[in-house]
């Protein structure tokens, strides 16, 4: 397999939260073609464990989708930011939780055909609400806590829920690491 050769790249939009590029490839048989890239920040989804095993989640409304979503805590890293030092950022901001440890699970791609962002899912231990939130104006939050990381699950895969598939691999993802 060969990587496609860029021949040409331009930056169709380019604001916070949409990065938008047209290139003009060489793909392996030698033709052209455009190609759209989305060049958004990478981001965290964090699993939020309470010291006696409880999960914190929250219903968000996403604009996007026009719904009110169940999902993880989440959001975009800042420019050279870790994802344990992204994740401790959000989950302060958008719920007023910390936690003793960040745990990196997994990093995965979020759509490879056209975009190198990656959600970096990490797991937050022993968190306690230790703040009040501080959320940004367009960010309407309710956490909420379930028993455990399997009632969750189950919660999120509900034919009725509506969630993220980075929020359900993140909840498998986590299964692994609390075991």
């Amino acid at each position: 397999m060969k990587p496609f050769k860029v021949l040409k790249t331009e930056k169709l939009v380019w604001k916070p939260y949409c990065k938008v590029e047209q290139q003009l490839v060489e793909i392996p048989d030698g033709d052209t073609r455009d190609w759209y890239v989305f060049h958004n920040e990478n981001a965290v989804i964090i699993v939020p464990v309470l010291e006696d095993g409880s999960v914190l989640l929250q219903r968000n409304y996403k604009h996007g989708s026009g719904e009110i979503v169940t999902e993880f805590p989440a959001g975009m890293m800042d420019q050279g930011e870790t994802p344990a030092v992204g994740a401790a950022r959000e989950l302060l901001e958008e719920t007023g939780y910390s936690a003793q440890s960040f745990e990196w699970m997994q990093g995965l791609f979020v759509n490879p055909t056209s975009s190198p962002m990656k959600h970096h899912m990490v797991l937050a231990r022993n968190c306690a609400s230790t703040n009040a939130p501080e959320r940004e104006p367009e960010e309407q939050i309710e956490p909420f806590l379930l028993p455990n990381l399997e009632v969750a699950i189950d919660l999120l895969l509900q034919k009725e829920t509506l969630t993220s598939e980075g929020t359900v691999a993140a909840a498998l993802c986590a299964l692994r690491f609390l075991d």
